[in-house]
């Protein structure tokens, strides 16, 4: 079954507000009617492998044409249609001392302390030469990932890995996502993301100003083709670290995202929490037989997990997140 999200207090409290019962009750009904058409939602922490790449937002079916990496490819249900969503089913209340999560979403650094042996968050790993948005792009691009990964392989071969990539989510790079910047900077919309020569010049206060290109198609500066071939772009960008990875790694790897992500469907975009359509809930998972599999063991938190939640907060409110 999916995560049950409802309980007697939600709808007394919805009671207060006609509006809010109304939403309360339709999302309930999609809840409902996802589950008695679909299978049951992953817990993919359950699952035999030895390292679980999570690419953000990656929905099944652009996976499927897109990806060239061979293995067994299969469509499972998510737990989520949100990254906070996914984590906390998957992870939250739980012990893992077998494994190792390497991440760049802020969501998967509130985990916080006890619940993997280690956690990596790479919102820290920032090259102090950069500033602003720089920064904030350099820490989420996959290669980053990718050598967080590496390392944390090499320092517990004995451990399970999370891989927890950004893309194909935004912010996005690549080629054409810069040239829509560039249009639609000519239009009068400056899309902060990637654009670090901005930061001094521009503020988020700034009506004429939007963290990412889901914002600029949000405000019609954008097309919906545009944005699926930006989100395109960065699938591939990404399936290229992972395919790398895969190279360096020994074991039994799966490939699989954390939730999907609406491209113009229905007039939708992003990914909100509690949605239950198939573009949003189903994501694929890849499995990848690659030599003889490690030893895994289990031991005790090497470290406690201390990072800044004012850094969190930030970093989402740069996603978008955030007001």
């Amino acid at each position: 079954m999916l995560p049950q999200r409802y309980n007697i207090n939600s709808f007394l409290n919805a009671l207060r507000n006609p509006g809010e019962l109304y939403t309360e009750v339709g999302t309930l009904r999609d809840q409902i009617r996802f589950q008695l058409t679909h299978e049951n939602a992953i817990d993919v922490m359950a699952q035999d492998w030895d390292y679980l790449v999570i690419l953000d937002a990656c929905r099944y079916d652009i996976f499927e044409e897109i990806n060239w990496i061979e293995g067994d490819l299969k469509k499972v249900v998510s737990a989520g249609s949100h990254s906070e969503e996914f984590c906390e089913h998957n992870f939250e209340g739980q012990t893992f001392h077998d494994t190792v999560y390497v991440t760049a979403n802020a969501f998967g650094a509130r985990i916080g302390d006890g619940v993997f042996h280690e956690l990596v968050y790479t919102g820290e790993e920032i090259n102090d030469e950069y500033v602003g948005w720089h920064a904030f792009s350099e820490r989420m691009e996959p290669k980053t990932i990718y050598d967080a990964t590496v390392e944390a392989v090499e320092r517990h071969p004995d451990k399970r890995v999370i891989a927890h990539f950004m893309q194909p989510h935004t912010p996005y790079l690549g080629e054409r996502a810069a040239e829509i910047r560039e249009r639609v900077a000519e239009d009068g919309l400056i899309v902060r993301s990637r654009q670090p020569e901005k930061v001094e010049q521009y503020s988020l206060d700034d009506e004429n100003v939007v963290v990412s290109l889901k914002e600029a198609a949000e405000r019609g500066f954008v097309t919906d083709e545009e944005l699926r071939e930006v989100y395109v772009e960065n699938l591939r960008l990404v399936l290229e670290h992972v395919e790398s990875l895969v190279s360096q790694l020994s074991g039994r790897i799966v490939v699989t995202a954390d939730h999907g992500e609406y491209l113009g469907e229905g007039g939708k975009l992003g990914h909100p929490k509690y949605q239950y359509e198939e573009i949003v809930r189903e994501v694929p998972w890849l499995v990848i037989e690659s030599g003889p599999r490690p030893d895994i063991t289990e031991s005790m938190p090497n470290q406690d997990v201390d990072i800044d939640e004012g850094d969190i907060e930030e970093h989402l409110r740069d996603l978008g997140y955030k007001d």
